[in-house]
């Protein structure tokens, strides 16, 4: 019963990395496909003029572009992750609120669901599999997760 109920810390660690690797790497192609056109993606002239028909300035555009090509590879290897969540937490919000008038489920479920996952990993950090970690701990165990009891008595108090 405690697979049920209990948390896995190194199962834990491991969900987050799959979740930041899935997101850097959807993250990094659309990026790099926007700046560079690989992956058969257009490029960034007209990129940049798909965001000006939008009615988006040209600064805002390269913001956007570079924050998804550069804060994929970031999420990738678990490196300034809470800050390039954030990044991508705010790129896919403004993303949802312009595809919003297209349709929930044509055009707006995409983006807000890349978002809530940047918000997750902003929530959680980068865990024990990034190079955050490997900075900041220097060779330090990680912290077990608090037991499920403990956690209870602290949000009885």
């Amino acid at each position: 019963m405690k697979l049920l109920t209990e948390t896995n810390v190194t199962l834990f660690n491991l969900g987050i990395l799959l979740l930041r690797g899935t997101i850097g790497i959807i993250f990094f192609g659309i990026g790099a496909g926007k700046v560079f056109g690989w992956f058969g993606l257009p490029g960034l002239e007209m990129t940049l003029q798909f965001y000006a028909n939008m009615g988006i300035p040209a600064p805002l555009a390269y913001l956007s572009m570079f924050t998804e090509f550069i804060g994929g590879i970031l999420l990738i290897v678990g490196l300034l992750t809470r800050p390039a969540a954030f990044a991508i937490m705010i790129n896919m919000l403004v993303a949802t609120i312009l595809t919003l008038p297209m349709g929930f489920f044509t055009a707006a479920a995409q983006p807000l669901s890349l978002m809530v996952s940047a918000v997750t990993i902003l929530l959680t950090g980068p865990m024990a599999y990034s190079i955050d970690y490997l900075l900041l701990r220097r060779g330090e165990a990680m912290p077990d997760l608090p037991e499920r009891d403990e956690i209870i008595r602290t949000e009885r108090r």
